[in-house]
């Protein structure tokens, strides 16, 4: 099982992938699900959405652009956010700056959509095989990224984590103090709450949608 960084490769080409952005949109991609979110259409640029929003002008847009809400989109790309929105029984366009670039690379059957909030179930679907993708930042490293992969392989190979420690690594961090920045504080606090959404996105032929386990 190899933890790869999505962001220097230009494919990933697995059987099974796990999509990992902590920071915060596969953070998100699992809220919106939380929320009854009937699909998501991931796209790798604005532009993309854009161009699909205005021939399908009944999906909710959800983005951001160097974590700043996109302008005339509906919402961020805030979980907190997300949590609070009307999203139930929508069908969602979706971008990310790191997140959704880096899914745009993978090349497999099945893309799983992975963080915290659902770690210990993204651990159990998965095989040896599977692909563990860190989005991080271009060409920046992101520790938050690479600690979730590794939290997810430990679980999967039966190695006791130790996630409070892992959680002070990251609060150390400078992706935590970049969305301290961001005045995001209460994103990343959400983003690292371990299993609180027992939810399984997957991602197929260009859509996300649950996986019932």
């Amino acid at each position: 099982m190899n933890i790869v960084d999505g962001s220097k490769i230009e494919k990933i080409r697995a059987k099974n992938a796990v999509l990992i952005d902590v920071f915060r949109a596969t953070t998100s991609i699992v809220v919106m699900m939380k929320r009854g979110v009937e699909e998501i259409i991931p796209f790798e640029s604005e532009e993309k959405a854009r161009l699909f929003i205005k021939k399908h002008n009944d999906y909710v847009s959800v983005g951001e652009r160097e974590g700043i809400k996109i302008e005339d989109f509906d919402h961020g790309n805030s979980p907190v956010e997300l949590m609070k929105a009307p999203l139930e029984g929508k069908k969602v366009v979706f971008v990310s700056t790191n997140g959704t670039r880096v899914l745009s690379k993978i090349i497999a059957e099945k893309v799983y959509i992975g963080s915290f909030l659902n770690a210990d179930n993204i651990a159990k679907i998965i095989d040896e095989e599977t692909v563990l993708v860190c989005a991080n930042r271009l060409n920046l490293y992101s520790i938050e990224d690479f600690l979730c992969a590794s939290y997810i392989k430990g679980k999967h190979m039966g190695i006791h984590m130790d996630f409070e420690r892992i959680k002070n690594i990251i609060l150390k961090s400078k992706s935590a103090d970049r969305l301290r920045k961001l005045n995001a504080e209460d994103d990343m606090l959400f983003s690292l709450s371990l299993n609180l959404i027992p939810i399984v996105p997957v991602y197929r032929n260009g859509i996300i949608r649950e996986v019932l386990l």
